[in-house]
């Protein structure tokens, strides 16, 4: 992932098991923040390297999963257009608050250990977002069962991935499955947009 090619992008002290920016996005006190962001030097650098990963996220990460996903739900419309007005405006909905997260996010940088209403504004963007994102993916692979068993076998590992992000979002947001299963997701829907941009027919969806 892009990310990882930040410099400095680690945690200072305990982050419950999440990378750092998955780690940022889910503080929700000051103490949070003031464990995450540790002391100096270490502080400065990961504070530095945190807006280095927010540009990064705004600028091409979000821009691009977008585009990835919606894509998908254009060229899977006729499964089912029903799903996919639905999984469309889910997938918008979490691109904005992945913006409006970005901009809290900036702000709370600015002035670390940040305010209470940051970290409401935070817990109202980002645990709504991945759970919209987990449900579009989950709509995705139903619209994708439709097809032959290629897709099917797609579909399946997508659903799978969608529901484990799912459920970690609920159970244990800073645990690393939940965002290995929106990986997992993504990869299963990357790897059908290949087949049928190469082999359509091998998915057997309507075109």
């Amino acid at each position: 992932m892009m990310f990882g090619r930040v410099p400095g992008l680690a945690p200072c002290g305990p982050s419950g098991g999440a990378g750092a920016v998955i780690a940022l996005e889910l503080v929700r006190s000051a103490a949070d923040v003031t464990a995450l962001f540790g002391s100096e030097p270490c502080t400065s650098r990961l504070i530095a390297a945190q807006r280095q990963a927010l540009w990064l996220d705004m600028l091409a990460f979000i821009p691009a999963y977008l585009v990835f996903l919606l894509s998908a739900v254009v060229a899977l419309r006729r499964a089912s257009l029903g799903l996919a007005l639905v999984a469309f405006n889910l997938v918008l909905i979490a691109g904005a608050l992945d913006f409006v997260e970005g901009l809290i996010l900036f702000k709370l940088l600015g002035g670390l250990p940040g305010e209470e209403r940051a970290f409401t504004g935070l817990f109202w963007t980002v645990r709504p977002k991945f759970a919209l994102l987990g449900l579009a993916e989950v709509m995705l692979a139903l619209m994708l069962w439709r097809g032959a068993l290629a897709a099917k076998v797609a579909a399946g590992v997508m659903a799978a991935g969608g529901v484990v992000a799912l459920v970690y979002l609920f159970r244990a947001p800073h645990d690393p499955a939940m965002m290995k299963g929106h990986s997992v997701a993504w990869g299963a829907l990357l790897v059908a947009a290949g087949i049928g941009a190469l082999r359509p027919a091998v998915l057997g969806l309507k075109a």
